[in-house]
């Protein structure tokens, strides 16, 4: 059994079949999910296991990460929205990537779009890594909450229309200066270049 500790609270995992399965109490629990059956009741693929408790072998739901990342959807904290929010915008870099509009937003439920889309992606980045996408959208918000004369980074939730408006072409300005940076390995600062081209005051 393995602990991770997340915002205070100690999360188990147990070991079934080589994949690291959670105890759905302990997600739920920190989630902010109250009633662990009822959060776990439309999940598929819920087993049981058994753990060692201070009260002897107990046994427990236990969840596969697809089903923790579904809890984290229904989570209120703001690190769940936070995390929330990120998929979102993975999500709408790998839509772009395929060429596809804001309307046609469904044609990203469909299997072959998606296999694209993470072709396209693995074919821009080396080596994509999650800290990759934080990064784009970090230097991304901070040179739009610059450039409308915020002198603290805002959420893309906590932002006027305006200044979506104005985030678009940054975002796919920092997706491409990264991509190339990577493809080509070039010793500049992609923060540095987009701040500089990006935030002059509107």
């Amino acid at each position: 059994m393995k602990i991770e500790n997340w915002n205070g609270y100690d999360i188990r995992f147990v070991d079934r079949n080589g994949e690291w399965w959670a105890v759905a109490k302990d997600v739920t629990d920190a989630l902010g999910l109250k009633q662990v059956t009822r959060a776990i009741s439309t999940l598929k693929g819920v087993t049981k296991s058994k753990v060692l408790t201070n009260g002897g072998e107990q046994e427990v739901s236990i969840i596969d990460e697809k089903n923790i990342y579904r809890l984290a959807f229904k989570s209120r904290k703001k690190e769940a929205e936070d995390f929330q929010d990120w998929v979102f915008e993975t999500i709408k870099q790998l839509r772009q990537s395929v060429g596809l509009e804001g309307f046609e937003v469904f044609r990203m439920l469909d299997k072959e779009h998606q296999k694209q889309a993470m072709k396209n992606l693995q074919g821009a980045i080396k080596e994509p890594k999650r800290q990759d996408f934080m990064k784009v959208n970090t230097i991304t918000n901070k040179a739009v909450s610059t450039k409308f004369g915020y002198q603290k980074m805002l959420k893309k939730s906590d932002m006027t229309p305006e200044m979506l408006v104005a985030r678009e072409p940054i975002l796919d300005d920092t997706v491409d200066l990264m991509s190339v940076k990577d493809k080509f390995d070039l010793p500049i600062s992609v923060s540095e270049r987009i701040y500089a081209k990006h935030t002059q005051p509107s």
